[in-house]
């Protein structure tokens, strides 16, 4: 079911969740909200991303709408619509 999308894509996000993780670990012991923040973000994304993986694009986009807007906005454009699409939430 991932043929679907541009694997550009999923190394843009995949770029996107290890910058997160870069960002927690920079602010880790400084501040410790901005850490925790950055390390939640990365998570969703991963989960995210893990279930691109399993195949499950449906799921993977009830999972991305629910993500927060600045979260959200860190999915490629094309990837969203896609997931999107997926789920039921937009039109093909």
């Amino acid at each position: 079911m991932t043929d679907t999308i541009d694997p550009a894509d999923l190394e843009r996000l995949d770029a996107e969740i290890a910058l997160s993780r870069r960002m927690a670990a920079f602010h880790d012991g400084e501040d410790a909200y901005l850490a925790e923040a950055y390390e939640r973000d990365a998570e969703d994304l991963q989960d995210l991303r893990d279930t691109i993986a399993r195949g499950d694009l449906a799921e993977a986009g009830r999972l991305a709408s629910a993500l927060e807007t600045y979260v959200r906005e860190e999915i490629p454009r094309g990837l969203y619509r896609t997931l999107m699409q997926a789920a039921g939430l937009l039109d093909a």
